[in-house]
């Protein structure tokens, strides 16, 4: 497979993101519902970070919470602004597959976020993407 592809042509285009009030339940439901592992945060339509399944279980191996009742009660109070990663991997749609390939392999991330020249979320490219499209 070309590395030089556009990722436009690989990512997902239909993603399911939420917005920076958002509480971590609702980011739980989102991941169960779409069986999906990343809920991209929006801030004002313009990409703002990222909150995967990874940073719910980090979230609740640190807490006391330890009922169902108790966990349900954590991640209704918790906000994503409080755990979503900043620090994210994006790409213009007309970059290189070869690049998320390399973002990928060489960060330890599971997803490259796809944006406009505005900070717009135009798709993902999850590491399983990448695996399917060089498989």
């Amino acid at each position: 497979m070309p590395r030089t592809t556009p990722i436009s042509q690989l990512m997902t285009s239909k993603v399911h993101s939420l917005g920076l009030e958002a509480t971590l339940s609702e980011v739980r439901e989102l991941l169960r519902a779409e069986r999906c592992h990343h809920v991209p945060i929006l801030d004002r339509g313009r990409l703002a970070g990222i909150v995967s399944s990874r940073d719910l279980i980090k979230l609740l191996q640190g807490s006391t919470a330890s009922t169902p009742g108790e966990i349900d009660e954590l991640l209704d109070r918790s906000r994503v602004a409080d755990v979503m990663s900043r620090d994210l991997a994006t790409m213009g749609p007309e970059e290189d597959v070869g690049r998320a390939i390399d973002l990928v392999a060489d960060g330890h991330l599971h997803s490259v976020l796809v944006v406009n020249d505005e900070g717009r979320l135009l798709g993902i490219v999850t590491d399983t993407d990448l695996l399917a499209y060089l498989g």
